[in-house]
């Protein structure tokens, strides 16, 4: 990524927050606009406001320090094992998103692992840390981890405090991860998941009618836009591979929020508020792959908003569900 941009003659008279979205095309308004207010937007080599007009010429660049965005976008092969399914968009591929002092932010494609496991093939995230960020002292840690089919940001501590600041913040409440989903059904308004998860020793997460009283642990799911399927399948590229089960006439895109999460949360949620992930068998989809073990489904961690640092990245299948849909997601990502 550039270090510094010269404003634009057709850039003149624009507002700071705006034109920074060239210098961090992966950051929201909301984190361009923190930027500012932390002093980390430099205007001719000075702090300046987000609303700050500018001149033909005037120079923008980060602070160095802090956790400014660095936003190193580092093409990683995608080996693949024999037998393992090939994804639905390979020229998705990790990368850095954004990297500071204490955390780098990364996203993981679908159809790929987070961490390195025993017994399971082809890449992970995890093994391909040393390309992705280089030789660091010290040992980095994932802070949270993604299904095999989910894709999204990963966050990784550079530092031990950057280890203890994530936990502070999750303690506190701070760490608001939104994903995007295409839930089975049409979802008229948003609804909120509360009840409590029994995680242990289970593969499928079961969830109980009774209340969580921790707000950490529940899911807001906002619907943004309605789609009908049968076209939605060809323009994903599912009408290629063979799903079997109760088709739905129609698909939900929502937005989900959780704070701190818990590992197959918004799958379950969704599934008990009675939209399940479009595919994931597991949790009630009535139309899925037809392979028990073939996994597929669309969830994605697409924002991640801490104390100071907001992070997003699209979805590789965001822009095939049309342009008013993708303006939806943008839009809610954002707000």
């Amino acid at each position: 990524m550039e270090k510094s941009i010269t404003v634009l003659p057709e850039e003149a008279d624009l507002r700071l927050d705006r034109v920074l979205g060239r210098l961090v095309p992966d950051m929201g308004l909301r984190g361009r606009r923190r930027l500012c207010e932390l002093g980390l937007a430099l205007v001719n080599g000075r702090p300046a406001k987000d609303s700050r007009k500018l001149r033909e010429g005037d120079v923008i660049s980060l602070a160095e320090g802090g956790d400014s965005p660095t936003a190193e976008r580092v093409e990683a092969p995608a080996a693949r094992a024999p037998g393992e399914a090939a994804p639905l968009f390979p020229e998705d591929r990790p990368r850095v998103i954004r990297r500071g002092r204490r955390f780098a932010f990364l996203h993981k494609p679908a159809a790929m692992h987070t961490e390195s496991l025993a017994g399971k093939p082809g890449d992970s995230l995890q093994s391909l840390l040393p390309q992705l960020l280089g030789s660091l002292p010290g040992r980095v840690r994932l802070l949270n981890r993604l299904d095999y089919p989910t894709s999204g940001l990963v966050t990784v501590a550079l530092t031990e405090e950057g280890v203890h600041d994530y936990q502070e913040f999750q303690d506190a409440g701070q760490t608001e991860k939104r994903y995007l989903a295409l839930l089975e059904g049409e979802m008229e308004h948003g609804m909120l998941a509360d009840q409590r998860l029994i995680l242990k020793h289970r593969e499928r997460v079961l969830v109980e009618l009774m209340r969580h009283p921790d707000p950490r642990r529940h899911t807001v799911v906002d619907p943004l836009a309605i789609l009908e399927l049968a076209p939605l399948m060809r323009r994903l590229g599912l009408d290629r591979l063979d799903w079997q089960g109760t088709p739905p006439r129609s698909v939900t895109l929502a937005g989900c929020t959780i704070l701190k999460g818990a590992r197959h949360q918004i799958r379950a949620h969704c599934s008990a508020l009675g939209f399940p992930l479009l595919g994931d068998r597991r949790y009630g989809a009535t139309f899925h792959p037809a392979e028990q073990d073939g996994e597929t489904f669309f969830l994605h961690h697409a924002c991640l908003l801490l104390p100071g640092i907001e992070t997003n990245v699209i979805p590789a299948w965001l822009g095939h569900l049309g342009s008013g849909a993708a303006r939806e997601a943008e839009i809610w990502m954002m707000e």
